[in-house]
């Protein structure tokens, strides 16, 4: 027997029951899902807004492991009980990247070069997800990424959940190891999950290490263990710790990753996460903090003095906020990280860089959803920080990590499982340079499908 707020049911026929008010919401007959659909036996649309967008069951089969299965079990005993079937996915990103800039390539007025680039597929990832045990579930991410013209672990959590009472407060708890900072978040106004949940990989993107630690820094180069717990549905708290685990390389002679960081960290990097939610009426509000500190053995750039590390902290505050207009829905999310950098390491091998500096990274988003197959999205997005060209490097020679744009996507799911986005991403300032930023806007054509 599970308790679930302040009532003792049982845990299935609870979430059984929101299932079977779902289902008299959302038509299945037509639509083909991944392993999370089939295991429940839910549309996505019971899950996720627009994927991978989460609605309020779908934050807690998240919380609760994954587990909810309605697929015949094979069992012995109290020994083994597993799906009969493996909850497998496939996903298949198809894109195209027109560019504002015309490419280097371009020789006279009658040879153009090539200014849209496809990308086909940019993205092929093959799924594990959903129960392992009755209270372990994992979602496990392979990835064949173009880019780099290989397959390699993309996000991953694998989660043990359970359900407690503490006196007159009931806590759902659990153990969690994942590989991306935020990737265990239940909300998608953190880094892992945020909008605009794709990108292209041609187009132009600020110099240097304009991204804070904690924006996906650290992203499938660290392994890390911890704990989380909800509280009266309400609190949310985790505490994570990460150690480096760079893909292939040797952690004791690492090669640098494509940010060109070496990302090897002293000891453990703790991660921690907190926030409050509350629904009132057809709106819901979450407003929370989380950040991480990490120090990086002979510096952030793996070329600092050794022994000497450079140490970078991040703060964030975030919100979330929901409000229903009968079938539709408002969408707003807001994140602020200000990052300090105490670059020590790589402050004595190079004196020209500051030793102490700070980066600030802002995105304010707001999306509308028409029903199940509409859905504009805007997001304005800026950093700042410390100018230091010893540390960026931009081509202008400011060393300004100061950029700002804005982000505009139109979408269309003429199936649940199955997008055709149109994004378009404008900057005001881009390097530290107002004159000359719309050079580096572009338009990003994306189909996504997943079986």
């Amino acid at each position: 027997m599970k308790k679930i707020t302040g009532r003792t049911i049982p845990y299935t026929r609870a979430l059984h029951a929101v299932a079977a008010t779902a289902l008299g919401l959302f038509s299945l007959k037509a639509y083909a899902v991944p392993s999370f659909a089939r295991q429940t036996g839910l549309a996505c649309a019971v899950c996720h807004d627009v994927p991978p967008q989460l609605t309020a069951f779908g934050r807690q089969f998240k919380l609760n492991g994954y587990t909810l299965t309605t697929l015949k079990q094979v069992k012995s005993g109290k020994d083994l009980s597993i799906n009969r079937l493996p909850p497998l996915s496939v996903m298949v990103q198809l894109s195209a990247t027109t560019l504002t800039n015309e490419p280097a390539g371009k020789t006279s007025t009658k040879t153009k070069a090539q200014n849209t680039n496809i990308e086909f597929p940019q993205q092929l990832s093959l799924f594990y997800a959903g129960e392992i045990t009755p209270h372990m579930g994992a979602f496990m991410q392979v990835t064949y990424d173009n880019g780099g013209g290989s397959f390699a672990f993309d996000n991953t959590d694998i989660r043990y959940a359970r359900q407690s009472m503490f006196g007159s407060q009931s806590v759902a708890w659990g153990l969690d190891a994942n590989n991306n900072p935020s990737v265990e978040d239940l909300w998608n106004d953190t880094p892992a999950w945020s909008f605009p949940w794709g990108h292209s990989n041609i187009a132009p993107t600020p110099s240097g290490t304009t991204s804070t630690l904690v924006n996906e820094g650290l992203a499938q180069q660290v392994a890390g263990f911890g704990e989380y717990s909800m509280w009266n549905n309400a609190w949310y708290e985790d505490l994570t710790v990460y150690r480096s685990v760079p893909q292939g390389t040797s952690p004791v002679n690492p090669t640098t990753n494509g940010q060109g960081a070496s990302y090897i960290i002293n000891g453990v990097a703790p991660y921690w996460r907190l926030a409050w939610q509350h629904s009132f009426g057809n709106s819901y509000l979450e407003v929370g903090t989380f950040g991480m500190h990490a120090a990086f053995l002979g510096g952030v750039t793996g070329a600092g003095v050794p022994g000497v590390s450079d140490q970078l902290t991040d703060v964030a505050v975030d919100s979330q906020f929901d409000h229903h207009f009968g079938h539709d829905l408002l969408t707003l999310y807001a994140s602020l990280v200000h990052e300090r950098q105490n670059l020590a390491s790589s402050h004595a091998l190079n004196p020209a860089v500051a030793s102490h500096q700070n980066l600030n990274n802002v995105r304010l988003t707001g999306t509308y959803q028409f029903g199940l197959h509409y859905l504009v999205g805007e997001s304005f997005f800026t950093s700042n920080g410390t100018s230091d060209q010893a540390w960026y490097n931009t081509p202008s020679g400011n060393g300004s990590p100061a950029s700002t744009g804005f982000e505009t996507r139109l979408t269309y799911l003429p199936w649940q499982n199955t997008q055709f986005t149109l994004q378009y991403t404008a900057y005001s300032k881009f390097d530290g340079q107002t004159a000359g930023a719309s050079r580096s806007n572009s338009l990003y054509i994306l189909a996504w499908f997943l079986w």
